[in-house]
């Protein structure tokens, strides 16, 4: 077995050498922000090394790769894709999966991170990677983007939002006979329908539906429709496709038609469908 072990760098990491003299006087005049911040980097490192102990000890070769180059890499050589993070380190790597191999989400820092899509953290990767071969996994179904018939962009797990890039400014866009004039269209997946999606109001989608929901946002009583495949011509001069959070994007100018079908799943490991009915249960 081959291993694509896919890292980020905590927030410590990221700023703690930054020229800019907001963050850095940021760091240094706010204690406890600094404690929080090295302390979140020791544990986001700390599993890194703990992945890496059991992958060593279980002889297994792999290769380490943060997530910021995977496009230089071709994630189809590998048996198992590891990410060692959150849901954004996950997401990121999932646009990058184009074929059935299986990937595996660690949380880094669970008291800090909702981490979905993550199967185990530190405490239980060992016990859980041991016996990978009888752990449950899922069959999450992506979304596929056609900009005027082109195919573009990666296979989306969790949403999409087509909005002026400024929120202040009216996004305008039309679906078959029908004009829209407000903040965006929210494209959440059956996966992605109990996050951004969910907290605007929209009831989920079952988890290994191929369905996908549609959301008006600042639409006055807006109803979320649910569809499988949608056509949306852009009226917005500045549109962009925001793909699975802020990392990912698109341009869509006024003239240019956006298709949005269903597409290629993508293997999940662990109990998923657990997770999500015990988020689930905590709004009940």
């Amino acid at each position: 077995m081959t291993v694509a072990l896919i890292y980020k760098k905590s927030a410590w990491e990221l700023f703690s050498d930054s020229n800019d003299t907001n963050v850095s006087s940021f760091i240094v005049e706010e204690e406890s922000q600094r404690d929080l911040l090295q302390e979140s980097d020791l544990i986001q490192k700390n599993t890194i090394t703990s992945v890496e102990n059991t992958l060593l000890a279980n002889e297994i070769a792999y290769k380490k790769i943060y997530r910021s180059s995977l496009n230089q890499y071709n994630l189809t050589t590998f048996d198992l894709i590891i990410t060692v993070g959150g849901d954004g380190t996950f997401l990121e790597a999932s646009h990058h999966v184009k074929d059935d191999t299986p990937i595996l989400g660690v949380n880094s820092d669970p008291a800090r991170s909702v981490g979905f899509f993550c199967a185990c953290d530190s405490d239980n990767f060992k016990d859980f990677f041991e016996t990978i071969s009888t752990q449950p996994k899922v069959s999450l179904n992506r979304l596929s983007l056609f900009i005027n018939e082109s195919p573009t962009g990666p296979p989306v797990l969790n949403d999409i939002l087509f909005a002026n890039p400024n929120p202040a400014a009216t996004t305008r866009y039309q679906i078959k006979n029908d004009s829209y004039r407000n903040s965006g269209l929210l494209i959440s997946t059956a996966a992605g329908s109990t996050a951004w999606s969910f907290q605007e109001g929209v009831n989920p989608l079952p988890l290994e539906s191929e369905q996908f929901k549609l959301l008006h946002r600042g639409t006055r009583n807006s109803k979320s429709t649910t569809t499988s495949n949608v056509l949306i011509h852009s009226l917005t001069r500045k549109g962009t496709i925001f793909i699975d959070g802020d990392h990912c994007s698109l341009p869509l100018s006024i003239g240019q038609q956006l298709e949005i079908r269903s597409g290629i799943p993508i293997i999940v490991m662990g109990d998923i469908n657990k997770k999500r009915a015990e988020f689930l249960n905590r709004y009940d």
